[in-house]
């Protein structure tokens, strides 16, 4: 005689669990700036003399190091915990697919990598005295020497694991419900308030901070929507978006990185790489009307399968 089989009830999640699965980009944050802003936290009281340590954190290797575990524990873990909570087993095999998703077309990798460098050289070979074009041509070991291990370690090391919360996670996420625009500009704010450690110990607090960190969201703004459109446009790759990363911090010649300095003298350094992001924001925003190259997700999945 068949033995009769029960209907197992699926099991109730617990109250912790149902706040994810119902506010997952909030949760993301939480676990993200409590954990970032930890790591982080020896970085400022040894800045602030509260602390001593026999190594210096805020400066090379130590800073990079410190750096890198806050993006690895503080960014890239918590998007994989609340994608399990959400999307269980599964979720969390495509959004590490996203991650290493590498086959996408060469000219993604040649624009993430080299595009702001050559649109950043023909605009300040315009508007600098020596133009960066004869500083490159005349010094082009530079490329090998300075410009290529200031993206590529940083990349591995830091932006990846940054990417992979911000991009392959929050944005995402938000596109999915409110459309890669809107989606990249409320990932702005956020972005920038990760780095509030770092502007805190070099700024302090004050009316400075705030003006500082104002414009850095308008910055945040233009670069996350190039960010939008690289991802959706080669086939939702993360390695793309944290090659681009990687590129424009080293662009914008932030932290210790010397490349630009050596092609563009005084401010423009700083300002030109941000004016171009900004314009080339603003076009492809116009050329497709907010879209950003966004398919939806299954005639992405679709279209990536057949690239693969």
């Amino acid at each position: 005689m068949p033995m009769a089989t029960e209907n197992r009830q699926p099991t109730p999640l617990s109250p912790l669990k149902r706040l994810v699965v119902r506010h997952p980009v909030a949760a993301f944050l939480v676990m993200l700036y409590a954990i970032a802003w930890t790591v982080f936290l020896p970085v400022i009281l040894q800045a602030r003399g509260l602390l001593a340590l026999p190594v210096d954190l805020s400066e090379g290797i130590a800073f990079d190091a410190v750096t890198s575990l806050a993006s690895i524990l503080g960014v890239a873990l918590p998007a994989f915990i609340v994608t399990a909570a959400t999307g269980g087993k599964a979720g969390m095999r495509e959004l590490l697919h996203r991650c290493l998703r590498w086959r996408v077309g060469i000219v993604w990798y040649l624009a993430a990598l080299f595009g702001l460098l050559a649109v950043m050289v023909l605009v300040g070979s315009v508007l600098s005295d020596p133009a960066p074009l004869e500083v490159l041509t005349e010094r082009w070991s530079l490329i090998f020497t300075l410009f290529l291990p200031e993206v590529l370690f940083p990349f591995l090391f830091i932006q990846i694991f940054e990417e992979a919360g911000w991009t392959g996670f929050m944005q995402h996420t938000l596109q999915e419900r409110r459309g890669p625009l809107v989606a990249s500009i409320l990932v702005a704010p956020a972005f920038v308030v990760q780095h509030l450690p770092i502007l805190l110990m070099d700024a302090g607090v004050g009316l400075t901070s705030l003006i500082i960190v104002g414009a850095l969201v308008i910055v945040a703004v233009f670069f996350r929507v190039v960010v939008m459109w690289l991802y959706n446009g080669s086939g939702r790759s993360v390695l793309v978006v944290a090659l681009f990363h990687s590129a424009y911090n080293s662009a914008w010649g932030t932290g210790d990185q010397k490349f630009t300095g050596e092609l563009i003298p005084g401010p423009a350094a700083t300002l030109i790489p941000i004016g171009v992001v900004a314009v080339v924001a603003v076009v492809v925003a116009a050329f497709t009307r907010g879209r950003l190259s966004y398919e939806p997700e299954r005639v992405s999945q679709r279209a990536a399968t057949a690239r693969s």
